[in-house]
């Protein structure tokens, strides 16, 4: 027959090592299961456009133009062009898209959430485009509102679950130019608010440090509706060092922090498409010797600074000056110029 060991005693001591490991068991367990919970809340604060890639759209001039030199056989130029056309750059909608504006923008946003990247928009046809300069143009102020909405519509067309992750960068230049009066700015304030309301996190174009003051910058984004914008870009097509655009970004926020505007809306992107050099020395209009700059990377430290982007499409000409053709056309020349002296 089966015998049973007898018990050991339950002692003081060992109901005391048992209190010890059951106690010592359930911290454990604790400490797990707040790992287990902390991990995914605290990746869900950083929103995905200042985690994931930029989308790099395989179109363009840079891109076309690359595909022809290899085609023709010459690998050297490919190659050189290849370091702008791989490079994420900004997707320009302007009057020039017409009709099919809510198309071409849902095509273009569809295509960057099938890759898991995040899409680039620049908005260009503020009425009375560049004040009649070099990129003259846009549409007339009774089409313009109807044109916003339609670029608005494409963005909700492409969001990911009910929200639009673009980044979008709203008229270069229309904000600071000599010619900017209410009417523009409402009709910035307009877009903004309709293109925000998307979940598309909007940039009021606010010049480079060579322009306004940072007061004078901060009163003219308060009229374009920075409330409702994320915040504002600098350097736009432009060739200003790096650092100087980060200090006049930072005197900008905290000019628009002294009119209560909120941090949330006091972020900025940096255009470092052709700063590689930054020796234009005041030039703006396709300065002969200057460079690619650093890669378009999105910026997760904190502070204002959202991105360094690639807004202007290196190679497109400022316009018929210093030997290139009309503004926004393909120059070759000028971007394997770009490639020769990229900043390394």
């Amino acid at each position: 027959m089966l015998t049973r060991s007898p018990a050991a005693p339950d002692t003081r001591a060992s109901r005391d090592r048992r209190r010890v490991a059951a106690t010592a068991l359930a911290l454990v367990v604790a400490l797990a299961a707040s790992l287990v919970v902390a991990a995914p809340a605290q990746a869900a604060k950083l929103d995905p456009r200042l985690t994931q890639k930029l989308y790099v759209e395989k179109s363009g001039s840079a891109y076309d133009a690359a595909r022809a030199a290899r085609k023709a056989g010459r690998t050297a130029t490919a190659r050189k062009l290849e370091v702008i056309s791989t490079t994420a750059q900004g997707k320009w909608i302007g009057d020039w898209t017409g009709t099919s504006t809510r198309s071409t923008v849902r095509t273009y946003v569809k295509k960057a959430a099938a890759a898991k990247r995040t899409p680039q928009l620049v908005l260009y046809a503020i009425p009375g485009r560049d004040c009649g300069g070099q990129s003259a143009g846009g549409l007339a102020a009774t089409q313009y509102k109807a044109w916003v909405r339609q670029v608005a519509a494409g963005l909700k067309d492409g969001a990911v679950k009910g929200r639009s992750r673009a980044l979008v960068v709203l008229e270069p230049d229309a904000l600071m130019l000599d010619c900017a009066d209410s009417s523009r700015y409402a009709l910035l304030a307009y877009a903004t608010r309709k293109l925000a309301a998307t979940g598309a996190w909007v940039y009021i174009d606010a010049g480079h440090s060579n322009w306004r003051t940072p007061a004078e910058t901060a009163k003219r984004l308060v009229k374009a509706g920075v409330r409702s914008a994320r915040g504002f870009s600098t350097n736009v097509s432009n060739f200003n060092s790096t650092t100087a655009e980060k200090s006049y970004a930072a005197k900008v926020a905290a000019a628009l922090a002294k009119k209560k505007i909120t941090s949330g809306h006091r972020h900025f992107v940096i255009d470092t498409s052709r700063n590689g050099r930054h020796t234009a020395a005041g030039q703006w209009c396709n300065p002969p010797k200057q460079g690619l700059g650093r890669k378009p990377a999105l910026s997760h430290a904190g502070g204002g600074l959202d991105a360094y982007l690639w807004v202007k499409r290196p190679g497109e000409s400022d316009g018929a000056c210093n030997g290139g053709p009309a503004a926004g056309q393909w120059w070759q020349a000028y971007a394997l110029d770009l490639v020769r002296y990229r900043a390394r």
